[in-house]
């Protein structure tokens, strides 16, 4: 690793060590005249490392005033709006995170995709999948893939494979953005891979991915375990 990256990374693990600590009302970062001292490092590498800090929602600025802290932000797991990576969604230290195949092939498009993919579709690969944390099940995804999409025969996702990298592989797409759409319903492929009881109502985020030309690509039907993972988002007013 670079020295420029080691001193980032070093800069930004004592900031957020610095903001675990704070407590509510005590919660205003030292002047990046001072941190600069502290560490031994650029003033660059501070501003640099709190503006990350400032994007992910640990800190506010403002002007005039300095950087404010946020500690409650630091205790929020299963973040949404910090990455859209499930491996890296569901890595809070409890455990492996373990991606596993549970089915795969091709079959007729689902109406529950007919209603939300954009262009008309008939057959599609379909991938079912399980991330498990240690011996938890905490996620259930159905990718399904038009037929005229694929460039070449799929592959099951393998445990190390991320879910991006993987449809660009086999599609040959330089993916733009997904559109994500939330709401709750029951699934009972998704019910019995989560080990919950028939006919439980599961959180449900539905993607649409889209290409650099702005063409639909891939569907996801995602289902997360009611109990074990409690997503959380932060937001501005």
């Amino acid at each position: 690793m670079p020295k420029s990256q080691r001193l980032w990374s070093h800069t930004y693990a004592y900031l957020l060590d610095q903001i675990h600590g704070m407590k509510a009302g005590e919660n205003q970062l030292e002047p990046e005249e001072e941190l600069t001292r502290k560490l031994g490092v650029s003033r660059s590498t501070v501003r640099e490392a709190t503006q990350a800090l400032l994007q992910e929602g640990y800190l506010t600025r403002r002007h005039g005033k300095g950087n404010f802290a946020h500690p409650s932000v630091s205790q929020l797991r299963y973040r949404m709006d910090l990455t859209s990576d499930f491996s890296k969604l569901l890595d809070t230290g409890d455990g492996p995170v373990v991606c596993q195949t549970l089915r795969s092939g091709y079959v007729p498009c689902r109406e529950v995709m007919r209603r939300r993919f954009p262009v008309p579709c008939t057959t599609v690969y379909e991938l079912d999948w399980l991330y498990s944390v240690g011996e938890r099940p905490m996620l259930f995804c159905r990718t399904s893939i038009p037929e005229e999409m694929l460039q070449r025969q799929p592959e099951p996702l393998s445990t190390d494979d991320s879910l991006f990298p993987w449809i660009r592989t086999y599609c040959g797409r330089d993916f733009a953005y997904y559109a994500t759409h939330l709401g709750c319903r029951c699934e009972e492929d998704a019910c019995r891979a989560l080990q919950l009881p028939s006919g439980t109502a599961l959180f449900n985020w539905q993607e649409v991915f889209y290409d650099l030309s702005d063409v639909p690509v891939a569907f996801c039907d995602i289902f997360f375990h009611p109990e074990h993972v409690d997503l959380t988002m932060v937001l501005r007013p």
